[in-house]
């Protein structure tokens, strides 16, 4: 009991010597910068992804100091570093942004809005929801059903080809996304006759139920989806025999029209939910890509 107690205010001990590092670091940082980025980076700190950050860390620390200490032994340490290590990679803001500009990159510079006319776009599925009032709303990606608005208000295509089949052991509401596409569209001025629906419950499925529709057409179509989705889109497109035009919306990759600041460099390697939801994005595409899906 004795040796178990010491090991808990061993652990304390180091949770609190850390935590009182980290505020010494944000008094000193107050000093050099203004109180708005104290209180951004310790708002990070704080949040359910910061404290997790800071409790692996002293965990991390506790068994490497004391492994004789501790039942779990060198095992248990390098195990805790491990997990450390792969969170403290999968939450931070440069390796989400590396990881979407190497998909991005190929469409940095493309402005759909100058495109030639298109006789017909395929918008995926995955940009809208039900909400809890039954309300269907953008989510996230909801810029593929702006950008899809914004192409036919512009005239550069007056058909489009709404994609999504909902799977019901995983999507408790009784719309598919096609019809979630469709009812936001026409929300936003698209008028019915001008959108068709197609089936499909994954991207495979989508480009391959699209392929038998449109393989011998010679219309010039164009594929409308997430930019940190099109690479993938695109080659099962090519891959069903189509050749579309990518019209990439909702990018990850910031703007970076000015240098980073020091509360931004600080704050971006502090794990986030947003750095994480993008690296799990993004980690999905490239296992899409490896195993063909």
């Amino acid at each position: 009991m004795s040796m178990t107690t010491n090991r808990h205010s061993s652990w304390f001990r180091t949770l609190l010597i850390l935590c009182a590092l980290l505020g010494a670091g944000l008094l000193a940082l107050g000093i050099v910068q203004d109180r708005s980025v104290v209180e951004k980076i310790g708002t990070a700190l704080v949040m359910p992804t910061g404290v997790l950050w800071i409790l692996m860390l002293a965990l991390s620390i506790q068994l490497w100091r004391q492994p004789k200490l501790s039942h779990v032994g060198q095992p248990g340490a390098i195990a805790a570093t491990f997990c450390f290590l792969i969170y403290s990679v999968a939450g931070n803001g440069f390796v989400a942004d590396w990881l979407t500009k190497k998909l991005e990159a190929d469409y940095l510079t493309t402005d759909p809005m100058k495109e030639p006319p298109m006789d017909t776009v395929i918008v995926l599925g995955g940009g809208g929801g039900l909400g809890a009032n039954g309300r269907l709303q953008g989510n996230r990606s909801g810029d593929r059903m702006i950008l899809a608005a914004q192409l036919y208000h512009q005239k550069i295509t007056q058909q489009f080809i709404c994609t999504g089949q909902r799977i019901p052991s995983m999507n408790l509401s009784s719309v598919d996304p096609a019809e979630t596409s469709r009812d936001i569209l026409l929300k936003l001025g698209v008028p019915d006759s001008a959108i068709q629906i197609s089936e499909g419950r994954n991207t495979y499925e989508e480009l391959r139920v699209l392929s038998e529709r449109l393989r011998n057409s010679e219309q010039r179509i164009g594929l409308l989806t997430s930019a940190w989705h099109l690479p993938r889109a695109m080659r099962l497109a090519e891959r069903n025999g189509l050749h579309p035009i990518p019209i990439p919306a909702d990018f990850y990759t910031a703007a970076n029209t000015e240098p980073l600041t020091t509360g931004q460099i600080l704050e971006s390697m502090i794990p986030n939910s947003f750095a994480i939801s993008v690296t799990c994005a993004c980690a999905k595409e490239y296992l899409g890509i490896l195993l063909g899906r």
